[in-house]
């Protein structure tokens, strides 16, 4: 919490020593890339970049820090104050607007009216549970980015970006859950129709059960069933009917 403080104070500029990015550039190399991030006490701007591209192309074919930035300013995820600091922590604010647009969420009201600008996307992410609780110019850890990330993607129902260190279905950010921000993103999906559970045999509506026995609790049958599960006695007048013939056999 002391580094959200000094980002948050106007302090100088939080900056990491390097960037994921640097070890890991290649598509192919996204766990490995993601495993590291999640190690850092925040997310560098290079490698927040790097992440949102492969979120939305898939690949990264840009080659340096500087070339990125500028693609950011071009898709319209960072203003052209931004940051050309490659390892300083990023804010929250370019980050949401960066998931907003890859992910096409429209938000209510305001970001309808003025776009996913920073302050908004912030805001639709903090009700859709999908960033912790955060200002516009605070930053996210490593592993709280990997979560951020990986619901941005549970939106278009891939949920690929987990990697084996950062366990699903956990708050947003659990590190600043609060009240109103603590319910997980539904991980898998869901049946296409029908509930998610139905009885193996549907209840037979149509027969109603019988009295109960005051010395059972299992109800009595009605008088025709029971008179169905009789034995009947044999006689002379009315012999007991054989069996039918097996099909292509001798009686049995």
């Amino acid at each position: 919490m002391a580094l959200l403080s000094m980002v948050a104070s106007g302090c100088q500029p939080y900056l990491m020593p390097s960037s994921a990015v640097d070890a890991y550039p290649k598509a192919d190399q996204e766990l490995d890339f993601l495993a590291e991030v999640e190690k850092m006490n925040a997310i560098t701007n290079n490698d927040a970049v790097h992440a949102f591209l492969l979120l939305q192309d898939g690949a990264d074919a840009q080659p340096d820090y500087a070339s990125r930035r500028a693609e950011a300013i071009r898709r319209g995820w960072m203003d052209r104050g931004a940051s050309t600091n490659a390892n300083e922590a990023a804010r929250v604010g370019w980050m949401a607007t960066a998931g907003c647009m890859v992910m096409q969420i429209k938000g209510g009201v305001s970001m309808h009216l003025f776009g996913p600008v920073p302050r908004y996307a912030v805001r639709e992410l903090i009700f859709m549970e999908i960033l912790p609780l955060r200002t516009e110019n605070q930053v996210l850890s490593g592993s709280e980015f990997v979560d951020y990330l990986n619901r941005l993607d549970r939106i278009s129902g891939r949920g690929r970006r987990a990697s084996a260190a950062s366990p699903l279905g956990t708050p947003a950010g659990e590190s600043a859950a609060s009240p109103g921000n603590e319910a997980a993103i539904q991980e898998g999906p869901l049946p296409e129709q029908g509930p998610l559970e139905a009885p193996a045999v549907p209840p037979d509506s149509s027969a109603a059960p019988g009295p109960v026995s005051p010395q059972s609790s299992q109800p009595v049958p009605p008088a025709a069933e029971r008179a169905s599960k009789e034995p009947v006695t044999p006689s002379p007048a009315h012999p007991v009917p054989k069996e039918p013939p097996a099909f292509g056999g001798a009686p049995r």
